[in-house]
């Protein structure tokens, strides 16, 4: 069938067109810049469009039986309100960063993509799904464990590795890998159980953030040592460097996320998308021997 991918150059995007195209699909890759559209899946045809802009999008969706948008979930109201005539499935993602506890406003931004997809959903119009991702990783740009593989490889050989981490890194996460996201994305397009309830997609167990160092360093044939901060204290110091122009690899609102523990039932992403996440060393051993890094 004719499926649309809003967002198909990012950096999911562009293997989920790929994988789409895979799949027999006749993929539309939809993009706001022509030249990142050009490093899209060869396959597939390319239309400039802008969310801000719904009528641009409404003309780049027209043909398209499914629509898969992997834009961020500020854009949902847009999107479902410029799906076009004879729509018959949109997939939407959010994060599960809209669960958190703390004052963020990039989570109230994921909620509201999901109230807006709640009340599509109770109209009936097509078919919806919404996908909840946890953090992604694997992907060559990913900003998460490429950036602590990165940081190991640049490390002084003759000095021991030691990361500062909030809290020592107790707390936990639960990625969940590029080509496994891919997966869930591609599944959400045609699995018959995918409507309904969003699903959450993450690894298949939580891990420390401690572990999750000490893992990447491992792959690079390193040790990893933590030195265990308090989170606040980490925080205020990240935020008052970038205030006197310091540049950092993270930011305060990333280090005070890191002092949640983030568990995800990933159940529904099994049975209803037919998706078995791989553990986290699985992925990161993919991840190091293609290079991505």
């Amino acid at each position: 069938m004719r499926v649309a991918v809003l967002g198909a150059s990012g950096k999911t995007g562009r293997f989920v067109a790929a994988r789409l195209g895979d799949d027999g699909h006749t993929v539309v890759a939809v993009g706001r810049n022509a030249e990142r559209l050009e490093a899209v899946d060869p396959r597939a045809e390319r239309r400039i469009a802008d969310l801000a802009q719904p009528e641009t999008v409404r003309r780049a969706l027209d043909g398209c039986a499914r629509v898969v948008s992997l834009a961020h979930a500020r854009h949902i109201a847009a999107l479902l309100t410029a799906l076009p005539d004879g729509c018959e499935r949109v997939v939407v993602t959010g994060s599960i960063r809209a669960r958190t506890a703390l004052d963020d406003p990039a989570a109230a931004e994921v909620r509201g993509g999901e109230a807006a997809f709640r009340e599509f959903q109770h109209g009936g119009a097509c078919e919806a799904v919404l996908l909840h991702p946890s953090m992604i990783y694997g992907a060559p740009e990913d900003r998460s464990v490429g950036r602590i593989l990165r940081l190991v490889r640049r490390w002084p050989r003759l000095l021991p590795v030691v990361l500062p981490l909030p809290d020592g890194g107790r707390h936990t996460v639960q990625p969940v890998f590029a080509d496994d996201m891919v997966a869930a994305v591609a599944a959400a397009v045609t699995a018959p159980d995918a409507p309904g309830p969003p699903i959450d997609v993450a690894g298949p167990a939580p891990t420390t953030y401690a572990d999750m160092v000490r893992q990447c360093a491992a792959a690079m044939g390193r040790k990893a040592y933590v030195l265990p901060v308090p989170g606040g204290a980490l925080a205020r110091a990240v935020q008052l460097a970038r205030s006197i122009g310091v540049s950092l690899p993270v930011d305060a609102a990333e280090i005070r996320r890191a002092g949640e523990d983030k568990r995800v039932d990933v159940a529904d992403m099994t049975a209803r998308l037919g998706v078995t996440p791989r553990p986290f060393a699985e992925g990161l051993r993919l991840k190091v021997e293609r290079g991505w890094y």
